[in-house]
């Protein structure tokens, strides 16, 4: 969890599967989105909440490809 904001869900979209992922800001300039695809946990960090979510999502693809 962030002190920066609080947590929240969003669905993504991975070859037509809606998945859950969790989003946080870690610090002022660094977003978190985490959870799992295929039985795979997956977490990658950006500078924005979309750019996690975007980084996130072209990450399951390729694993999942």
């Amino acid at each position: 969890m962030s002190a920066y904001g609080s947590e929240r869900e969003v669905s993504v979209l991975v070859w037509g599967e809606a998945v859950k992922v969790s989003v946080y800001q870690k610090s002022k300039s660094v977003w978190v989105a985490s959870g799992d695809y295929m039985g795979e946990s997956i977490t990658v960090q950006n500078g924005s909440s979309r750019s996690a979510v975007t980084l996130w999502r072209s990450t399951a693809e390729y694993r999942g490809n």
